[in-house]
């Protein structure tokens, strides 16, 4: 920001030209990283022309952002982060040296020796240059551009000397300015304080000037108080006198009205009246048809709903009788399912009796046919022993013959792999020697190449082209040695992998050799157990039966023994099962007694709710009967109603009958006199005062606003003299005004309380008040009334005003009288 950095001039140009440098980088930079078609580097700016083989080139480059931790330079903070984001978005791809192909590298050789030629042959014959003309030329041209470089150089120092010239006279010019500003600024000076005395003096006059008009106010403001009150009483005066015209006027017009509104009234409410009885008998008519019939189908409802309860309380009840007898019946089957089940343990303790006695006896029978039983089992068992070792064998000899086979197979592949192998092997290894010979011949055509062209050039450049040639001799033989160390390498590689490779087979051949060895021993060992099993099975056959016989006498003895305690603990096993028995029998016994109760429980439950439906049926009876006798009733009230209804309406026809014939009879006159009534209004008021008493009265006070800042403003010039001079007398028509103008008539200041008159007049038959205070009005002229009196006319009167328009003042901004 070159506003915020206080650079001016030539600093502040130089700061925009480094910001168009850095503003075309950014573009750049943008431009590499959105990997546009087109890069500006030759813009507007050099910058990015100089730096076009560090962004994006073959160079290694680093960008410093230096940023404020600062709040104030946030904005900026970010800006370079942004900057510094973009840039390093930058993908280089540096190279230590410039990339040099062998055509651009001979091509650039061929050049120099031929400038080398060139200088030689120039020395050879010493015609006064010692190099070629093209070197002269650009010697010559290097000279020149020196030179013109010399040159721009004087030219800027002395573009630089004439605007070092031009700064200093910039910087007179400015000294010269700042003496006459400061020569200004002292006459500005002397005459503003010469303004603040002539503002100080003003103010003096202002002061005296805002005490006169403040004087002036006050008087005009006792002025105005007075005009209100005067205006008041003639409001007052003017309201008496339009009343008591009214009055007389329009006493008979109001007595007319009335008793034509009356009678008016009378008529329209008769009328109202009869109607309305007639519309309301046809109502109650139309009622109580209508409810009549409700109430009859009331009646017809309430015993059809009678019938249904009562039936649906004799299916309820039908349904708990049934229930009962389901449950009745279940009990029953239990009874029979209890004697079933007692019937079957008795059968059950003499069948465990009969058993005790049948295991005491039958034991040593059945173990004897067990003994026989298991004789018969074991010769059966050896037997299928000796099957099934035959079996195995022959699912050996299967076994083996199929593996035997299967390493004959893998013998034929790994021969036909061996093969393969082989010739890959070496036609790689001829491949390679090929490579290697026509390396070798390429080297030494190149040799040949390189001695001819030695021959040609060695009367020219003998040193030069001798190096040359020994170098690229060199190279070659380098290159064609490393490739033969590289096929030599990869030769002696497939030599050992395939010594490896027939390492491998061989050791497959000889691990099939051995299992083959071993599988044939497998199938004698085989032959050999078979022969052992069957003759071991004999063995143990004849070994089973001794032992059998042995078992046998043995278990004869252990059979007797056990008997004795079998028949012990049948004893006791009989006692612990009569035991059993006679818990079982207590548990039943309780059980009935459990299942009875529950019996006799539920038997009363059920007769309990056949009585508690008994009482429902009983209760929708008594609600028919009482809807009935309600219903009745209904229907007679309604009757009654009707019938006292009727005769009231006929009572309030005759009623209304009478009211139109009597309440519209006309008021005729009977010439008496109207009552007196009483006038009130005002017939005194006070005067203004002389002016040195008001201002004396002021002062006295000790209330001034000369002090207020806005005083004047809220006052304006006196208004002259010559404007109450065009004012004009108006006239007013009292009959004219309508009698609501009494109650707008204004009442005096509080200052000035009116005296209040009372005035008798004979031509009114009722008395009336005015009220005491009246409140100003807010027109600005108003007159006092005078009744005068015209044949046949009504009373008129010139209006004069009574406010002093000199004494009238408004504040700025408000509208002046006119």
């Amino acid at each position: 920001n070159i506003g915020r950095s206080g650079a001016e001039n030539k600093r502040a140009r130089e700061a925009g030209m480094i910001n168009q440098s850095l503003l075309t980088l950014g573009r750049v930079i943008n431009a590499l990283v959105d990997k546009a078609q087109h890069v500006p580097y030759r813009s507007e700016s050099k910058l990015t022309r100089i730096l076009q083989d560090s962004l994006g080139g073959r160079t290694k480059t680093s960008i410093i952002a230096t940023i404020s931790p600062a709040r104030s330079n946030l904005e900026e903070t970010l800006s370079t982060l942004d900057y510094a984001m973009s840039a390093k978005s930058i993908r280089n791809k540096p190279e230590i040296n410039q990339r040099m192909t062998r055509n651009s590298l001979l091509k650039e050789y061929i050049a120099e020796i031929e400038r080398l030629k060139a200088d030689v042959l120039a020395a050879r014959e010493k015609n006064g240059i010692f190099f070629s003309e093209e070197t002269w030329a650009q010697m010559d041209t290097e000279r020149e551009m020196r030179e013109t470089e010399i040159e721009e150089a004087k030219k800027q120092v002395e573009i630089i000397e004439n605007q070092m010239r031009v700064v200093r006279e910039e910087f007179e010019q400015s000294i010269g300015l700042l003496m006459k500003r400061d020569a200004e600024l002292k006459d500005t000076r002397q005459l503003l304080d010469n303004t603040e005395v002539e503002l100080s003096e003003r103010k003096e006059e202002l002061r005296g000037v805002k005490v006169a008009l403040e004087e002036e106010t006050i008087v005009r403001r006792a002025h105005q108080k007075t005009e209100i009150a005067l205006d008041s009483v003639a409001n007052g005066l003017k309201g008496v006198a339009k009343e008591s015209v009214h009055d007389v006027a329009a006493l008979s017009k109001n007595s007319s009205a009335v008793l034509g509104s009356n009678s008016k009234a009378v008529a329209k409410f008769t009328q109202a009246m009869s109607t309305a009885s007639k519309s309301l008998t046809t109502s109650l008519n139309d009622f109580a048809g209508p409810s009549n019939q409700r109430i009859a189908q009331l009646r017809d409802d309430t015993e059809s709903f009678k019938a249904k309860e009562i039936k649906n309380l004799e299916s309820y009840s039908n349904r708990l009788t049934e229930q009962l007898e389901n449950v009745q019946n279940t009990m029953q089957a239990i009874r029979t399912h209890n004697t079933a089940e007692g019937d079957a343990i008795t059968s059950l303790e003499t069948i465990l009796n009969d058993t005790y006695d049948i295991f005491s006896t039958g034991f040593s029978l059945c173990c004897q046919q067990t003994h026989e039983e298991l004789d018969r089992t074991s010769s059966q068992t050896l037997s299928e022993a000796h099957t099934a070792v035959k079996t195995i064998h022959t699912t050996l000899e299967h076994v083996l013959q199929e593996t035997a086979k299967f390493f004959e197979r893998e013998q034929d592949a790994l021969n036909k792999t061996t093969a393969v192998v082989q010739q890959a092997t070496d036609n790689e290894v001829e491949r390679l020697r090929a490579q290697n010979r026509a390396l070798q011949a390429l080297v030494e055509k190149q040799k040949v190449d390189a001695n001819k062209a030695k021959d040609d050039l060695l009367q020219k450049v003998s040193g030069l082209l001798v190096n040359f040639v020994n170098e690229q001799d060199r190279g070659l033989r380098d290159a064609a040695a490393s490739l033969q160390e590289g096929n030599g390498a990869a030769e002696a590689g497939m030599q050992s992998l395939q010594q490896q490779y027939g390492q491998m087979v061989g050791s497959l051949e000889q691990s099939r050799t051995s299992l083959i060895a071993f599988s044939d021993q497998s199938r004698s060992e085989t032959k050999r157990m078979r022969d052992g099993s069957v003759k071991t099975l004999k063995d143990a056959k004849t070994a089973l039966q001794n032992r059998i016989r042995e078992d046998d006498k043995t278990m004869t003895k252990s059979i007797e023994e056990f008997s004795n305690q079998i028949l012990q603990k049948t004893q006791r096993m009989s006692k612990s099962s009569s035991n059993a028995f006679t818990h079982h029998s207590r548990s039943k016994r309780a059980r009935i007694d459990t299942t009875e109760r529950l019996n006799t429980d539920l038997q009363n439950h059920y007769t309990a709710m056949h009585k508690g439906l008994g009482y429902i049926s009983e209760d929708v009876r008594n609600f028919a009967a009482q809807s009935s006798a309600t219903t009745s009733d209904l229907v007679h009230r309604t009757s009654a109603f009707q019938t006292t209804t009727a005769s009231q309406l006929s009572v309030v026809q005759k009623a209304t009958m009478a009211l139109s014939d009597q309440g519209t009879k006309e008021d005729l006159p009977t010439g008496s006199t109207p009552r007196k009534r009483t006038w009130r209004y005002v017939d005194e008021w006070g005067l203004t005062e002389d002016r040195k008493t008001l201002l004396e009265t002021w002062r006295s006070q000790g209330i001034s606003g000369v002090g207020s800042e806005t005083f004047l403003a809220e006052h304006l010039p006196l208004p002259t003299e010559e404007e109450d001079l065009n004012e004009e007398p108006q006239t007013t028509n009292v009959n004219s005004e309508p009698i609501s103008s009494r109650s707008q008539s204004p009442s005096p200041s509080e200052q000035e309380v009116p005296f209040v008159n009372s005035l008798q007049s004979s031509s009114s038959s009722t008395s009336s008040t005015l009220p005491a205070l009246l409140q100003p009005t807010h027109t600005r002229q108003k007159s006092i009334p005078t009744l005068k009196k015209a044949s046949g006319k009504a009373f008129q009167q010139p209006q004069v005003p009574l406010i002093d328009s000199r004494n009238v003042y408004t504040t700025r901004g408000s509208r002046r009288r006119g």
